[in-house]
This record gives structure tokens, C-alpha cells and sequence, in this order.
């Protein structure tokens, strides 16, 4: 396991062993010794023996006189007792220790699983190898430079405030900063990891502050005088994350009873620089030469010139809004006085300003703050009585050269904003759990975007692809306002101004133009793509309409072809049924006339069958010729039994010759419609 690795856990075993106690800065170290206490197995431990084993096994070097004061902790704690120096434990006592071993193994999962998805990152954006040894240590110099200035110096055993300038790879940092910014976006927990081991660096650095005791204490008459690029951030001029981290870190040190202030010469910077933002929108963009945060933030925002002039106009209005006092520098005085020219040259040569107007406004806060502290300072923060509150880590490195080293000063006359942040919070942990988040996050969004001598060098080359004929002054303009182009020129170079180069530009044009058109492409090709789809189904639905017209072509000839045959079985059946109607009337006429004379005949014979028994019944037999004589009395029975009948059941000889008369009718009726039929 590497020493990064290993430390990284450590200061998350740290931040959890604060959440767990919320006891002394000293306690959070505690389980540390006690460890290396539990691993003697049970024979004396010495204070360098508990060094040794801590420094190997978590990656952290604790002072031997706070292992002092770990041991007399854990004597008034009951784990053992101290003797001629040495810690005997008592191991019984041991077992309600929390298991280090499991706290660690689960910090170096969710590590590991940070690391590993740093390397792919580096690969895949930006093709740069990347080893797990090398994500780790990235991170880690990553937590020292932005999170906790302090922690790089302090935890290899260099004084406090003796920090040096950073040897940080700045493309693999600039790395870092493109992936947390992914992290936070994509990949939450990951960030609450990291966010929980800048925590924990934070509380390690209380371990090597001189007085860690008195790390709660307030201040005591002391003023906190804000920079210029920090009252830019705390009047929200450079977007909101670095406005948070600034207030918050106002709010702390007001809360740990210090006053806010700053100079009237950084107020009259602030203005000059909002006036010449105003200058640039006002000529038609904020993304000219000498491009700052405030540019950037204004742009992204809309403002028009009209609207940051009028910034400008209530500056000192919005200064006092926020709770900051506005002050003139203290005069000067000859006790006060100091070698001027020797100090600004150490800045010039250190720090190396573009402006000098920046330099001498700087030059005037360090010596105004000199004059406050009456030209020397208590070794305690708390009692300095004025610090200057920078984001230049130049400044502060100078400041703490000239006026500590070389001076009477105990405390440095400015300190970075990171710095003091870590200072004040540790008085306080709780009272800002989120400024760790928002300093880290206002850290890399700022690293992220193009600003000071790599945005003058863009311009340059892009001017100069111009002049060569190798850019449109469209294509310039381009370059200029484009904010995929601000991101690729970062990508390209990592922030490095010596890597913006006319090559450069030019394949960060080709880059932006292929990714403007892209987009244009892509929308052609998908409106393509859906023409072509919707021809498709043109086509498919006029081929189920030329079926469907098909069918119902078919459909109607079949209609009308079984309309004709209706029509024509109609009209067949009109005339079966018009000749069988004539057959009918036929029959029936013909049936009438034979059954008439078939009952004329009847009624006649009837009618002659009465008479002649009238006559024999009454007329005597002798009249009767004799070959007739026979009949007469079969006759005078009919006529008697029809007689009879007729008085029983009623009716008369015409009734039943009519009734034989219909009946008659009928049947010759049918008889003859079967015959015509046939």
C-alpha cells in the first residue's frame, strides 16, 4: 500500500473518529496510539516506537509531544498507565476500541473505487496514462493545495509556515479538477468521500499547530481585511460557489469574534475592475485581453455594460450590505517604516505581476497591515490584530518571508483564504459543515476556466491564424465567444500557457467547428432519417390504399353483379309469379264454369228428382208409365230421407249444391293449376 493511499484513509478514519466523539482535536488521534499501543502486545510502547508504527501503518507523522499528551489521555482513560516515559497497557481494556482494521478496509474500498475511476478519466479524456500510485497521489496533493495549504508542510514535518511553492504536476492537477467536477455531477457518493477526507485533513492539521489546545479560543481584537479577488468572490462577481465559500468563511471568523474589513484602495480596484468589464461588454463582449472570473461571470449571466456599471456605481453600498466595513490604510509613520523597495522587489521576482497597479495595491496591504499590528504581532492568530485575507498563495509566501523571518512579526501579515478557512473551521467544525464542499468546488470550477496569461496567448494565436490566412475572422469570433472553445483550450492545454500555440488553436478550431456542426449534422441525418421513414410508410400506406381500393373495386363489381342477378331473379320471379297468377285466374275461371254447370246440373236433377216424387207421391201410380213405375219408389225414399234431412239439420237443396258447388270449385282449381304448371 503506498503512503498516499494509505494516508487518505486515515484522514477519513480522522473525520469519523470526530463525528463519533466530538471530544478534544487531540482525541481524534487517539485510536491511532491506541492501536500501535494494542500491537506492542501488551509490553511498553514508547512514544517513538507509537510514531514509528502510526507513520507506517496510517501514513501519518505525529509529533512525539502530542503522543505525549495522547498517552497521558489514554491513562486518565483507564487503557494502562504511563511509566518513565512509556505507555504499559492493559489489554483487557481494549475491547471496546473501535475496529480501525474495518474502518480502514471500508475507506480503502470507496478509495480504490475513487482512484481506479481517476485513471479511466485521465485516459479517456484527455488519453493520458495515469497509475493507480500516480491517482493517488493526485488526490492527495490535490487535498494539500486546495483544501488544506497547511497539511502538504505540516504532515512531512516542515514548520507551519514555512511552505513552499507547489510541485504539483499542473496537468495531472488540472486532471483532478476536470474529474471532480465529474464526480460531483455523476457520481455523488464518490464526492462524500472526498469531501469526508478533506474534513479529516482539515482536523489533522490541528495536531501540528503550535497551542492546539487554544484552537477554540475567539479572537481578540482582530480584523480580518479582505483582498481584492476575495471581496470579488464574497460579493458573488465570480458565481455563486465561490461566493458561498467566501461567506461562509466571513460568517465563521465573525463568529469567532473577528471583525471584516478591507482597504479603500481594494474597494477602488474592485471598481476599476467591474469598469473595465463594462469597457469590453460595451465594445461588444467581456472576452478581450486580460480575461477574469468577473468577465466570465458577467458574460454567462447576460450583463449588459449598462448593468455592471451600475455595480460599480453602489459598490460601496453592496460592501456594507454584506457586513464589511470599509477603512483607510493606517498613515504612515516614521517608526513604522520599512525597506519598501526591497519588499517590492521580492514580490516582483516571487510573484511576478502583469500589472503593476495589482502589485502596488498589494505592496500597500502588506505594509498597511504592518502599521495596524503597530510593527510586530503575537505568535497567536487569535491576537495578531489585522491579517490580510488573499487567494495569492505568492503574496502570502512573501508576506510571511519578509515580515517573520526577516521581521518581528509572529503571525504572517496575510494568509490565503484556503488557510485561514482551515484555522477558523477548526474552531468550529460544525458551525460550517459545508465550506470543505464549497472551497473544493469553487477550487475547480476556477481551475477549469481560461483566465490571465493563457487567455492572452488564445487571442494572440487566434489573431495570428488570421493574419496568415488560416482563420476567418468568423472562425476568430469563434474562438473568441465560444464556450466550447474556452472548455477544449483547457482540455488541450490543462491550464498551461505554454502549450497554447498556433497548432493548438488551430486543432482547437477544428474541434469546435466538427462539434458546432455535429450537432447540425446530427439533426440533418435524423431529419433524413425520418424522411426516409416516413416515405417508407408513405409508400407502404399507398400500396395498403391501392390494395384496399382493389378490394373494394371488387367488392362493388361483386355488388353489382349480385344487384343484377337480384334484379334478374326479381324479375323472373315476377314472371313466375305473373304466370302462375294467370295459371291461377285460369284455373279458377275454368274451375267456376265447369263446377257452375256441374251445379246447374245438380240442382237440375235435384230440382227433377222432386218434382217426379211430388208427382208419385201424389198422383196415382196408373199415370206413371210403365217403364218408369221402377223408379218411383227409390225417388219417394231420396225425397222422403232428403225431406228429413233437411227438417233435422236445416238448409235446402241449393245450400247443398252451392256447398258442393265450392268445393267443387276448389279441387278443379288445383287440378287444373297443376295441369298448366305441367
Amino acid at each position: 500500500m503506498t503512503t498516499s493511499n494509505s494516508l487518505l484513509a486515515s484522514l477519513a478514519i480522522i473525520k469519523a473518529n470526530w463525528d463519533h466523539s466530538q471530544g478534544s482535536f487531540v482525541d481524534n488521534f487517539l485510536p491511532f496510539y491506541l492501536d500501535a499501543v494494542k500491537a506492542g502486545g501488551g509490553i511498553a510502547v514508547s512514544a517513538s516506537d507509537a510514531k514509528l508504527h502510526i507513520r507506517e501503518r496510517f501514513g501519518i507523522d505525529i509529533p512525539e509531544g502530542v503522543l505525549s499528551t495522547l498517552s497521558r489521555r489514554a491513562a486518565q482513560k483507564n487503557y494502562g498507565r504511563r511509566d518513565n516515559g512509556a505507555f504499559i497497557p492493559d489489554l483487557t481494556t481494549f475491547d471496546d476500541l473501535r475496529d480501525l482494521d474495518r474502518q480502514k478496509a471500508d475507506y480503502l474500498r470507496k478509495q480504490s473505487a475513487l482512484v481506479l475511476k481517476l485513471v479511466q478519466f485521465s485516459e479517456t479524456h484527455f488519453q493520458r496514462e495515469m497509475s493507480v500510485e500516480e491517482a493517488e497521489d493526485a488526490l492527495l496533493n490535490h487535498i494539500e493545495e486546495h483544501s488544506v495549504p497547511l497539511l502538504g508542510s505540516l504532515m512531512k514535518g516542515a514548520p507551519y509556515d514555512a511552505r513552499g511553492a507547489s510541485t504539483t504536476d499542473r496537468d495531472r492537477e488540472y486532471v483532478v479538477n476536470a474529474f471532480i467536477g465529474r464526480v460531483l455531477s455523476s457520481m455523488p457518493e464518490s464526492f462524500d468521500h472526498l469531501e469526508t477526507v478533506v474534513k479529516g485533513s482539515m482536523l489533522a492539521v490541528s495536531l501540528y499547530l503550535p497551542n492546539n489546545n487554544e484552537i477554540s479560543q475567539r479572537f481578540e481584537a482582530t480584523t480580518m481585511y479582505l483582498d481584492t479577488p476575495v471581496l470579488l468572490k464574497a460579493l458573488g462577481y465570480e458565481g455563486a460557489d465561490a461566493k458561498e465559500a467566501a461567506q461562509d468563511l466571513v460568517s465563521l471568523c465573525r463568529a469567532a469574534g473577528a471583525e471584516i474589513a478591507c482597504f479603500e484602495h481594494s474597494v477602488g480596484e474592485v471598481r476599476g475592475i467591474l469598469d473595465r468589464s463594462a469597457a469590453k461588454a460595451l465594445k461588444g463582449g467581456l472576452f478581450g485581453n486580460q480575461r477574469r472570473a468577473t468577465d466570465t461571470y458577467f458574460e454567462n449571466n447576460n450583463f449588459e455594460s449598462s448593468d455592471i456599471l451600475l455595480l460599480s456605481q453602489r459598490l460601496e453600498d453592496d460592501i456594507l450590505k454584506i457586513g464589511i466595513v470599509i477603512q483607510e490604510r493606517p498613515p504612515v509613520t516614521e517608526n513604522l517604516t520599512i525597506d519598501e523597495l526591497s519588499l517590492e522587489q521580492r514580490m516582483e521576482s516571487e510573484i511576478g505581476y502583469s500589472s503593476r497597479d495589482t502589485l502596488l495595491n498589494d505592496l500597500d496591504s502588506l505594509t498597511a497591515i504592518h502599521r495596524l499590528r503597530g510593527g510586530r504581532s503575537s505568535s497567536r492568530l487569535e491576537r495578531c490584530r489585522a491579517l490580510l485575507v488573499t487567494t495569492n498563495s505568492g503574496l502570502a509566501r512573501v508576506g510571511r518571508s519578509f515580515f517573520v523571518h526577516d521581521g518581528d512579526h509572529g503571525w504572517p501579515p496575510a494568509l490565503t483564504d484556503h488557510h485561514l478557512a482551515t484555522l477558523v473551521w477548526l474552531k468550529k467544525p460544525n458551525a460550517a459543515p459545508n465550506l470543505p464542499r464549497r472551497q473544493i468546488l469553487a477550487d475547480c470550477f476556477a481551475a477549469l476556466e481560461p483566465e490571465g496569461r493563457i487567455w492572452d496567448r488564445y487571442l494572440e494565436e487566434s489573431q495570428r491564424l488570421a493574419s496568415r490566412g488560416q482563420a476567418l475572422q468568423s472562425d476568430v469570433m469563434l474562438l473568441r465567444y465560444s464556450t466550447e472553445a474556452q472548455r477544449t483550450l483547457m482540455d488541450k492545454t490543462m491550464g498551461n500557457a505554454e502549450k497554447v500555440t498556433a497548432e493548438t488553436v488551430a486543432e482547437i478550431l477544428q474541434t469546435v467547428k466538427g462539434e458546432i456542426l455535429s450537432p447540425a449534422v446530427a439533426e440533418r441525418d435524423a431529419a433524413l432519417r425520418i424522411a426516409n421513414d416516413t416515405r417508407d410508410e408513405l409508400n407502404s400506406a399507398e400500396d395498403t390504399i391501392a390494395k384496399n381500393e382493389a378490394l373494394i373495386k371488387a367488392e362493388k363489381e361483386a355488388k353489382l353483379l349480385a344487384e343484377n342477378q337480384v334484379t334478374e331473379l326479381e324479375s323472373r320471379i315476377q314472371t313466375l309469379e305473373s304466370a302462375a297468377t294467370n295459371r291461377r285466374k285460369f284455373a279458377q275461371s275454368k274451375a267456376k264454369s265447369v263446377a257452375k254447370c256441374r251445379y246447374i246440373i245438380t240442382l237440375s236433377i235435384c230440382g227433377l228428382i222432386l218434382v217426379l216424387s211430388i208427382i208419385f207421391g201424389t198422383l196415382a201410380p196408373t199415370i206413371i208409365p210403365s217403364p218408369i213405375r221402377p223408379f218411383v219408389l227409390p225417388l219417394a225414399i231420396l225425397s222422403a230421407l232428403a225431406a228429413t234431412a233437411t227438417l233435422m239439420f236445416g238448409g235446402s237443396i241449393k245450400g247443398v249444391a252451392s256447398s258442393f258447388r265450392t268445393k267443387e270449385e276448389s279441387r278443379l282449381e288445383n287440378k287444373y293449376f297443376r295441369q298448366l304448371g305441367d
